[in-house]
Formats: structure tokens, sequence, C-alpha cells
């Protein structure tokens, strides 16, 4: 997540931006409509534990486990819509705004990982019961990760276009608010660079259009304040905590320091969706679809599907891309 120098302070307007580009966004290889409406949903609100915000969910289908969404920055509960009817079918899924996003209450004074990680917990606790997996797209990565140790049933974790950055170690007071300096004084402009940075030539103009209108439409204080929590993720203590497999799903159009996250966690497993940007759910979700489903194969049933059935599953999206 970091674009500039080495140090997380140096690429903090970078891995600002670039964590955003651990993010969100709208579909490419089937209309929003069309998924959404393949299945039944309902509705809920859960007080939060850190301030008592109302954090809002949606949850739809039914099975053994249950799927639970994180969105990125400035995003919500909608950038997942691709894939709620692939996964109702088998599993009970459950979408997550987060607080300061989508239908959820804002104003906190706590933009931390740590403290979204709670949210996260609270709304598990009171709408799951049984095997949990949790998926969290760029700063959701962090976020599961914080949420991890406060749930107990816990079988992994999927990270989406995120934890680029997690061998670094978090800035300084000092350095962190002078990384920050451009995007206080020119939030609408930096934010705008940023997003644009998070697309490749094959990304749909339409999907453009919407991410950029949905991302900058956030709040800004709101968008500084959870720069400033991701920028002060302690990763080192986060990998400490896990005791559950973790997978990145990565796209390819940055790199991915893959050995490197190994040595620090050896039960975390690096794949990679080639030809999309940022938001590989949206831009290719039958791709990302059939990945998550070999992931989730291997952890619930003990076998992935064959390289021939993911290829068929998987054509129709390189028509589209």
């Amino acid at each position: 997540m970091c674009l500039f120098l080495n140090t997380r302070a140096n690429s903090l307007v970078g891995l600002v931006m670039l964590f955003f580009l651990a993010a969100c966004g709208g579909g490419a290889d089937e209309s929003p409509e069309k998924a959404s409406a393949t299945s039944e949903t309902r509705q809920g609100m859960t007080p939060s534990t850190v301030d008592g915000l109302d954090i809002a969910w949606e949850a739809a289908g039914a099975g053994p486990a249950t799927l639970v969404f994180i969105h990125g920055w400035q995003c919500d509960r909608g950038f997942w819509r691709e894939q709620i009817a692939q996964f109702a079918d088998g599993y009970r899924v459950v979408l997550v705004d987060l607080p300061g996003h989508g239908e959820s209450a804002g104003g906190r004074e706590d933009w931390s990982m740590a403290a979204f990680g709670q949210d996260v917990a609270a709304v598990v606790r009171e709408v799951v019961s049984g095997p949990v997996v949790l998926i969290g797209h760029s700063m959701g990565g962090p976020v599961i990760l914080e949420a991890a140790p406060h749930i107990e049933a816990l079988v992994g974790l999927v990270a989406v276009d995120t934890l680029r950055d997690a061998l670094a170690s978090p800035p300084d007071e000092a350095a962190l608010s002078a990384a920050l300096a451009p995007v206080e004084a020119d939030y609408a402009g930096v934010v705008q660079g940023f997003i644009e940075s998070m697309f490749v030539a094959s990304t749909p103009p339409a999907l453009r259009a919407e991410i950029q209108a949905t991302m900058s439409a956030g709040d800004p204080e709101t968008g500084i304040g959870m720069m400033r929590g991701y920028a002060r993720m302690d990763y080192a203590a986060a990998f400490e905590r896990l005791a559950v497999p973790l997978v990145i799903i990565n796209s390819d159009y940055r790199p991915t320091p893959a050995e490197a996250l190994r040595e620090r966690y050896p039960a975390l497993r690096v794949e990679t969706i080639e030809g999309v940007g940022h938001f590989p759910m949206l831009e290719a979700p039958q791709r990302f679809n059939a990945a998550l489903e070999d992931i989730l194969a291997v952890w619930f049933d003990g076998a992935a599907r064959t390289g021939a059935d993911r290829q068929q599953a998987t054509e129709p999206a390189e028509q589209d891309v």
C-alpha cells in the first residue's frame, strides 16, 4: 500500500491513496441489478461496542458457514454486490457498512483499524452463528486482521488487493502529519488523482466513473481520520495474534512481496488475478469469485476444483474485461 519510498511515512499519501487502492467498485462481468436481484436479503443495525454508533448490515443466503464481506476506504457494502448471488447459494453472506460509510452512522473520533475490527466483531457476535470467514478489500484487509482475535469460530481470512505494505512499521506522528499535509490542503484534488491511479486500461469507463463518484463523495474529515488510522496500523502485532489461515487475492498491476510476507506469517498464501486494477471483485467478478470458491473449497471441503473446472468458470469473464 505504500506508494513512494520504503517507509510508511514517506509513502503515506501514496499509502493513503494506494491503500485505498485497497478499496471499492461496480461490476464488469454482469450488472449490479442482476447480481443483487437473484438473492433475497434482510437488513439490520448493530450498535458499535466502540462508541455505540449504528452499524448497517445485510444478510443473504444460508449454509453451514458465514462469509462476512468488509469494504474499503470511502466505500460501502454495495461494492460486494457481484458476490451476493454467487455465494448466497451455499453460504450465509453478510455485508457490512463500516461506521462513516454507507448507511452506518458516522461522527466518531477513533478511526483506527482496531476500532473497525471491533465493529466487525460486534456484527458477527449479533448476527452470525457457526464458522466464519472474513473477507476484506483494501482498508478492509487490516480491518479483518484486527477483527480476527475477537471472533471465536473464525476459519480464515481473505484479504483482497491489500497488505502490500504489511512489512512496514508505522511512521512517527511528525512524519505522518507531514505526509498528510497535502491531503488536508487539497483533499478533493489528491483523492481524485489517487483514485485514478487504481485503474488499468481495461477498467470499464462506467465502473471508473462510479468508483470516482462514490469515493470522492465521502466526508473529508472522516477520510483523513481513516488515513491516519490506517497509517498507524501495527501489522507485526496483528500477525502475532493471528491464529488462522490468511489468503491474499491481489491484482497484478502492482507487485506483492509474497515471499517476504510468508516469512512474517507462514500460514499465508497469495493468489493473483491478472489484467485488472484495484477492484478485482468488480472488474473481473467471475474470475474473482472462482478464486474465492477455490479457497473456501479447501477450507470447507478439503479440495479445490480442478483446473479445467476453474478455466470453464472464468472464460466468460475474459471476454468482458
